[in-house]
């Protein structure tokens, strides 16, 4: 059991029942967003999961949570995942992406996700979260588990909504402010847990963040 707060909670109530989301989130925070996403939303997230052996362990906590999982990556299994992530999206799903997945650099924006959204037409939605009770992994993401008996904060940005059509300087603009704004989450996530050695760089969003703050346990 953990004491959760929340920044944003009120745009997750908002969005998640709609649907047509893209929950996007750096690859070391799927661990507790999978597990909060099953305790606060009836309609399911499938959620994009590599092929690598890593991939496999992403697939049983997906289906444990029973939610649904899409196989593949930008490097295997790319093109069939697009297509299952589109059919699930018009299939009335939300999908979630580790933007910075299967291989990194970590906390570095792929815009593959851009390019989802563009055609598939959903929003994208940051999160992120940190904890007071963790282990940080020696891989590659710097992967968090969260641990029971402590604080979790997670944060949500309002989505963003990504044109149609776009040349290639407009997504790449697009692709810097997602990662601009996951960035500004990790800040807001160590700041309200005193986590000072754990913040991160911050830098301008363009994608306004509310500061609506709500607690509970999980």
């Amino acid at each position: 059991m953990n004491k959760v707060s929340i920044t944003g909670q009120d745009i997750f109530e908002k969005y998640v029942e709609q649907g047509n989301n893209i929950f996007a989130f750096w690859h070391s925070r799927l661990f507790f967003f999978a597990y909060y996403y099953a305790s606060n939303a009836k309609r399911k997230v499938s959620v994009l999961v590599s092929m690598s052996r890593d991939g496999d362990y992403g697939v049983a906590l997906a289906h444990k949570l029973k939610q649904d999982v899409v196989r593949g990556s930008t490097s295997r299994g790319g093109q069939a995942a697009i297509r299952n992530l589109a059919a699930r999206v018009a299939a009335g799903n939300n999908i979630a992406i580790t933007p910075d997945g299967p291989r990194g650099p970590a906390f570095r924006v792929n815009e593959g996700v851009i390019k989802l959204a563009q055609l598939t037409g959903a929003r994208i939605f940051p999160a992120s979260y940190n904890a007071t009770h963790k282990k940080i992994l020696k891989s590659w993401d710097r992967f968090i588990l969260v641990k029971p008996f402590g604080r979790v904060h997670m944060a949500f940005a309002k989505p963003i909504e990504i044109p149609k059509k776009m040349n290639a300087d407009e997504v790449e603009s697009y692709r810097r402010n997602l990662e601009q704004t996951l960035l500004k989450l990790d800040r807001i996530c160590a700041e309200q847990l005193n986590l000072d050695g754990d913040k991160g760089s911050v830098v301008s969003v363009g994608a306004p963040i509310e500061d609506n703050q709500k607690s509970g346990n999980l």
